[in-house]
């Protein structure tokens, strides 16, 4: 297979990707992300800084639940998992479609190891009911390949021990 071939193909997934991204997003969310993105940039850069692109970290128009913690769903909640076909729809009209009932939120934080994590939780009134947690900064601290590893382990542990107490 040549190298074109290959460019191209990938290109059109990418395309293929973009627009999937573009059409779940309304036009208002649309100028807004390209405009709060736009000015950070500016304003990161006017002060010597690195652009983030993470300025707007959120997890979506979903209503968010009252009480997250740091990490994961609230207690008494547990993650909505579901897929693109899922019929787990909350009552704002959104699908709870996330595979692993996560995913990631913005990158590139603190020391540009940082990320944060959005959480579909889905409590005892189930789908109708579900919500989004954002998690704290994981790793914002983070400089090093072993800090990265630290911080993974940390976060297991983490889990684990929340795991446990339920």
């Amino acid at each position: 297979m040549g190298w074109r071939r290959l460019g191209a193909r990938m290109d059109t997934r990418i395309g293929d990707m973009a627009e999937r991204v573009t059409r779940r997003m309304n036009r208002r969310e649309l100028v807004r992300t390209a405009v709060l993105g736009g000015t950070a940039s500016v304003a990161a850069v006017v002060l010597g800084e690195r652009p983030s692109l993470a300025v707007t970290c959120q997890c979506g128009p979903t209503r968010r639940c009252t009480t997250c913690p740091g990490y994961g769903c609230p207690s008494g909640y547990q993650l909505c998992k579901g897929s693109f076909t899922s019929t787990c729809f909350n009552s704002q009209g959104y699908r709870c479609e996330w595979p692993a009932g996560e995913w990631i939120a913005c990158t590139g934080l603190g020391h540009g190891q940082g990320i944060r994590i959005c959480y579909d939780c889905k409590g005892s009134s189930g789908c109708h009911g579900w919500c989004t947690c954002l998690s704290a900064c994981i790793c914002c601290n983070c400089k090093t390949i072993g800090d990265v590893r630290a911080e993974q382990q940390r976060m297991q542990h983490a889990l684990a021990a929340a795991g446990a107490a339920e």
